[in-house]
């Protein structure tokens, strides 16, 4: 033990003694803010639909044949300023089987955003659409026809734009059609 005592007071003595010392302030503030999303998906009345987390993420199931799904599920704008929203088509599975289906905007007119027709999908993104400050849109599903039981999915970018700018977000929205 005392051999061991005098190697470590000798390897003090050898090595040079240093000092640091660090500071970080709690005070400092956040330099970016976190806000709620402006844009939230919520639940339809037609289908089954999933929302996920934050309200900016679902999942909605329906199945074919149906001449509409009026209200599967709605866009809500939580914002007082206006916004463009669209829907865009990222990705699809066994569409082939699908005869027909469309996909809408519905607030009392319609915006055509997404269309199937004999297995192929012949519009994959709709035009830009005026969601009003304080206002609440519903996606429907018409025209929904299979020429076999089995299941498709369409993969689905809702984009929430910010007028004049550059700034958007994307929303994923997944089609489950039995």
């Amino acid at each position: 033990m005392l051999i061991v005592g005098t190697l470590l007071l000798s390897l003090n003595l050898l090595s040079p003694t240093t000092s640091a010392s660090t500071y970080a302030s709690l005070l400092e503030q956040p330099s970016a803010a976190i806000t709620p999303p402006a844009v939230v998906l919520q639940e339809g009345t037609a289908g089954n639909s999933t929302i996920y987390a934050n309200s900016t993420s679902a999942k909605v199931s329906v199945a074919a044949p149906s001449s509409a799904y009026d209200y599967v599920l709605s866009v809500v704008n939580q914002a007082t300023s206006d916004l463009k929203i669209n829907l865009r088509v990222y990705g699809s599975s066994n569409i082939g089987r699908l005869s027909n289906a469309t996909i809408s905007f519905h607030d009392g007119t319609l915006s055509d955003q997404i269309v199937v027709s004999d297995g192929n999908i012949t519009q994959s993104q709709g035009a830009l659409y005026n969601l009003a400050g304080n206002a609440t849109i519903c996606i429907e599903i018409s025209n929904l026809q299979a020429s076999t039981a089995d299941t498709s999915y369409l993969y689905v970018y809702l984009k929430v734009l910010v007028p004049n700018t550059t700034t958007y977000s994307l929303y994923v929205i997944t089609f489950e059609i039995t």
